[in-house]
C-alpha cells in the first residue's frame, strides 16, 4: 500500500507480485482513507510475507 502524492490518495499494491489493485473498470483503485486502503490490501495480498504468521 502506497500513498500517491500526485493524486492525493492511497494505492494498493501486492508487494509479492508487484501487481496494483484495479477497479472492475480497469482503472487503478484509489482510496482516500488509510483504513479503507488497508482493508483492500489485506484482501488483495492474501499470501503471508516472509516471517509473517498466516491469517
Amino acid at each position: 500500500m502506497r500513498f500517491d502524492p500526485g493524486a492525493q490518495c492511497y494505492r494498493v499494491r501486492n508487494e509479492i507480485t508487484g501487481e496494483w489493485l484495479h477497479r472492475d473498470s480497469g482503472e487503478l483503485a484509489s482510496f482516500t482513507f488509510f483504513g479503507d486502503a488497508y482493508t483492500a490490501w489485506r484482501q488483495f495480498e492474501v499470501h503471508p510475507r516472509p516471517g509473517e504468521a498466516p491469517r
